[in-house]
């Protein structure tokens, strides 16, 4: 048996898939989690004793940076808020209330207009970028601003959040096609 520190990268029906020295490994957590009352989320950093055909016990989940309650995500560095700039319109009264969520919490926001080959989405990033917020856009179309959301994702645990129908999996299959 060895014991590893590893990241909790998805977290399914009391499964967590926790990566560690270059592996996913499928753990269960222990009991002791549910007698504390912590519940492992994705984005914490645990402890994981690996048994065998990457099989692991998740044993300890150390001390978070910040947390999210809904939905239940840790330590994050960036949270993309995604917002399209047509068919659904941006909505700033929803992304203001998400950037604020994220600043109090110590998560730096990062705002994607998505749709921008379908309006112009100037006055939007100007007003944003004006406030200290990064802002860019994306096209689905020519792929626009790709490589900047790349880079901005590199070495850091993010999340992505919008409404229902602005273009975040549309955003991640084109970025990441596997």
């Amino acid at each position: 048996m060895e014991t590893l520190n590893g990241l909790i990268i998805k977290a399914i029906s009391g499964f967590y898939y926790v990566e560690a020295a270059d592996t996913l490994y499928e753990c269960k957590a222990r009991g002791v989690f549910r007698k504390k009352g912590i519940s492992p989320s994705v984005g914490d950093r645990v402890i994981i004793t690996v048994m065998n055909d990457n099989k692991a016990s998740l044993d300890d989940v150390l001390p978070r940076k910040n947390y999210l309650i809904r939905p239940p995500l840790a330590n994050l560095d960036q949270l993309f808020i995604v917002s399209s700039v047509a068919e659904p319109s941006a909505n700033t009264v929803i992304i203001d209330k998400i950037t604020a969520v994220a600043v109090s919490k110590g998560i730096e926001p990062v705002v994607i207009f998505t749709k921008s080959d379908l309006a112009d989405c100037s006055e939007l990033l100007d007003i944003y970028k004006k406030a200290g917020i990064k802002a860019l856009q994306y096209s689905i179309k020519d792929r626009m601003g790709s490589d900047e959301i790349i880079s901005l994702l590199e070495n850091k645990i993010s999340a992505f959040t919008g409404n229902t129908g602005v273009g975040k999996s549309s955003l991640l299959n084109s970025l990441f096609p596997n």
